[in-house]
């Protein structure tokens, strides 16, 4: 067996972020904005391009997490012309955001599995508030020996730092024997690569052009077989 340590992303990867983020946009727009204007799938839109928008930042080092979090929603009351306080707004946000929990159909099943072999480890640009009871709620908590939350950290992925906390935070940990696993291009496999560790890019839609990962999966079904076979 090559490796021991799997290092799993967290949201798009085991986590139906899309989902949970729906669902939590909706109880915080109730609560803030529903007087100003009715909800509208215009509205998310607008949001979910804003917050795509500030992590893009984050992950090219252009601003603090907390930064991150308050931009998102100065632009987005900017672009709608709403009023409201960014602060308070977010803090509504990950509050109902930490109450969601979706897994994706076989995630439970996929790293139940895996831990039995495997020793898993979360690797998240998540929000404290909200990623840990998220995993708590999709019953993905249980096999992960911890879960590394950026906020938490310090710094978050890809920056190599990040990497070197977790390395420094895993007992024996070994880099020739670890595998990052994760969605995203620009966080999970880039971060791999300024870590010097392998990658298993994660891509179930099949539409990005292939970063530069180890290895490629289209399913958990073919994460398996790929695990069983290096």
């Amino acid at each position: 067996m090559r490796y021991r340590f799997l290092l799993f992303d967290a949201d798009y990867t085991l986590l139906d972020f899309p989902n949970d983020m729906v669902q939590a946009f909706q109880i915080m727009y109730a609560a803030h904005f529903a007087a100003q204007r009715p909800y509208s799938q215009t509205l998310l839109d607008c949001y979910d391009q804003c917050n795509n928008r500030a992590w893009e930042r984050f992950e090219r080092g252009e601003c603090s997490k907390q930064e991150l979090y308050l931009s998102r929603f100065v632009e987005f009351l900017q672009e709608t012309g709403l009023s409201g306080d960014p602060a308070q707004v977010n803090e509504t946000y990950f509050s109902s955001l930490a109450k969601t929990g979706t897994p994706y159909p076989g995630a439970v099943e996929l790293v139940g599995g895996l831990s039995r072999t495997y020793q898993l480890y979360m690797i998240t640009n998540g929000n404290v508030v909200s990623q840990l009871p998220r995993l708590e709620h999709a019953g993905l908590a249980p096999y992960f020996r911890e879960v590394f939350v950026s906020e938490a950290v310090g710094v978050g992925k890809p920056d190599k730092r990040y990497f070197d906390y977790v390395a420094a935070h895993i007992p024996g940990f070994s880099p020739a024997e670890a595998l990052v696993i994760g969605d995203s291009p620009s966080s999970d496999i880039q971060g791999a690569v300024n870590a010097g560790l392998d990658s298993l890019w994660y891509d179930p839609a099949g539409q990005h052009p292939q970063p530069p990962c180890t290895y490629r999966a289209e399913s958990y079904e073919a994460i398996r077989e790929l695990l069983c076979h290096v």
